[in-house]
C-alpha cells in the first residue's frame, strides 16, 4: 500500500506585471509513500523538528505533540531570501532540510509535481488548475503504483470546503466513468480524502519540499526571465545549487503510450519551459 500526499505553493490570483510582488506561480505536488513506513517517517521528523527548532517545543511533554506545530516552508523560504548562504540562519535551515530530504531518501519517497507560471494581467483558473494537476498527479500515482505491484490511496492537504470538493469530485469522475471507459486509476483504492497537515508528517513534508525547494527553484530557474520580484531573488540560488540534485532524484517518471512523462514539469506562456531543470 502507498500513499500520495499533495501540497501546493503559490496562488491563482493575477499578477499585473514582471515588477509586481505577488505570487508568479502556483506549484501542486505529490509525494509517493510507502504505508508501511509512515511510521518510521513520522518519529524520524518529530526528532528532526525538535532538534532544529527547540525552542518551539519546550513546553511540549508529549512527543507526539510537536506534529501539531508546524514548521512551515513559507517562513524558512521568506528567510532564506533575507539573508546570505553562509548566514547562521540560512545554515541552520538548509541542515534542517537536509535532514528532510534524507528522510524521504532512506524511505524511497518519490515526487512529482506541476509549476504552472501566470501570465501577465491574467488569474489563474484555481477550479482548473488544480483539478487537471490533481487528475494528472493521480494517472503517474496509477503507473507508479502498477510498476511498484501495490494499491494506492490519495490525502491533499485540507484547504476548504467548496475546493476540496471539486478536487475530490475530478478524481471521482475518473474513476467511475460508467460507458466510457471505465475506472482510470484501478489501483487507487478511492477518490481523494483530505487530512489536516498537523496531524501528517508526510503532509508537511510535502509542504517542505513544495514551498522552500521546488517553489525558490522555480522562482530561479523558470521566473526569473519574465519577473523581479520577491519570488524570483537572487539569494534563492543557493537553494537551486545546494538541491537540484536531490530533487531530480527524487523524480517518478513514467512512460504513457510510448511517450516519457516527466515527474516535475512546467507550464510556461513566457518562455515555454517544460521543466524546472534542464533536459537531460
Amino acid at each position: 500500500m502507498h500513499i500520495c500526499y499533495i501540497d501546493e505553493s503559490g496562488d491563482s490570483q493575477q499578477i499585473r506585471s514582471d515588477i509586481d510582488d505577488k505570487q508568479p506561480m502556483l506549484i501542486v505536488a505529490g509525494l509517493f509513500v510507502d504505508a508501511q513506513k509512515i511510521s518510521n517517517i513520522t518519529d524520524e521528523f518529530i526528532h528532526l523538528k525538535r532538534k532544529f527548532y527547540p525552542g518551539h517545543f519546550k513546553v511540549e511533554r508529549h512527543a507526539l505533540n510537536v506534529l501539531l506545530k508546524e514548521i512551515k516552508g513559507s517562513d524558512l523560504r521568506s528567510d532564506i531570501r533575507k539573508h546570505p548562504a553562509n548566514h547562521q540562519i540560512v545554515e541552520h535551515h538548509f541542515k534542517f532540510i537536509d535532514g528532510v530530504l534524507n528522510i524521504c531518501k532512506t524511505n524511497g519517497v518519490k515526487m512529482v509535481a506541476r509549476v504552472w507560471v501566470k501570465a501577465y494581467g491574467q488569474a489563474l483558473s484555481d477550479q482548473s488548475v488544480y483539478t487537471i494537476t490533481a487528475q494528472q498527479i493521480a494517472k503517474r500515482f496509477e503507473y507508479f503504483l502498477v510498476d511498484s505491484e501495490s494499491r494506492g490511496m490519495i490525502i491533499a492537504d485540507f484547504r476548504d470546503p467548496a475546493r476540496n470538493r471539486y478536487v475530490a469530485h475530478s478524481i471521482f469522475t475518473q474513476k467511475h466513468k460508467l460507458g466510457r471507459g471505465g475506472d482510470a486509476y484501478p489501483s487507487i483504492e478511492e477518490t481523494s480524502v483530505f487530512g489536516i497537515s498537523n496531524n501528517h508528517a508526510c503532509l508537511q513534508i510535502a509542504d517542505l519540499i513544495c514551498s522552500t525547494i521546488l517553489y525558490p527553484i522555480a522562482g530561479r530557474t523558470v521566473c526569473s526571465s519574465a519577473f523581479n520580484n520577491t519570488h524570483t531573488h537572487a539569494n534563492y540560488d543557493a537553494i537551486v545549487q545546494r538541491y537540484s540534485r536531490r530533487i531530480k532524484a527524487m523524480q517518478y517518471h513514467c512512460s504513457e503510450n510510448g511517450n516519457k512523462r516527466w515527474g516535475i514539469t512546467v507550464n510556461d506562456p513566457h518562455g515555454g519551459r517544460t521543466s524546472i531543470f534542464p533536459p537531460p
